[in-house]
């Protein structure tokens, strides 16, 4: 009897060996898909932090760029609105007619209101291209990140 209880001890600890054996194999398999999965998510945010930056950088590049024509357009505007007030102040100096002062202030504000326009649509203009650039841009680092 005893003898059958040292074999039957002797199995159920050779079971328990296997299984142990077998539960840590399984342990170690799952901690090292474990480790890949969290290697190949890093990998997945630094890409994603990489694009992010890229579509930063490339949106303050042509920001600025569409800012710089802006402002030159602005200026542009002010210069050309300036010396056409300084032409009106000297030709209503000039005027002895009313009919003839009325017509260059008719000129004067249709020019203005021109020039207004022209400056509205290339400030329209330029700030499509900065948006549109910066959707390009944010696309294909999306497409690099897929």
């Amino acid at each position: 009897m005893a003898q059958i209880a040292r074999t039957a001890a002797d199995k159920v600890s050779n079971a328990a060996k296997i299984v142990t054996d077998k539960v840590t194999e399984i342990t170690r398999e799952t901690a090292g898909q474990a480790a890949n999965v969290a290697r190949d998510s890093l990998h997945v945010v630094r890409q994603t932090v990489d694009a992010a930056a890229e579509v930063e950088r490339a949106t303050v590049r042509d920001t600025s760029a569409g800012m710089a024509e802006i402002s030159r357009s602005l200026m542009n505007l002010f210069s050309e609105q300036s010396r056409a007030n300084v032409e009106l102040v000297q030709a209503l100096s000039q005027s002895a007619k009313w009919s003839q002062a009325a017509q260059l202030q008719s000129d004067y504000l249709r020019t203005s209101f021109l020039r207004t326009a022209q400056f509205t649509r290339r400030y329209v203009e330029v700030s499509q291209a900065v948006v549109a650039s910066a959707l390009s841009t944010a696309r294909g680092q999306a497409k690099k990140a897929a």
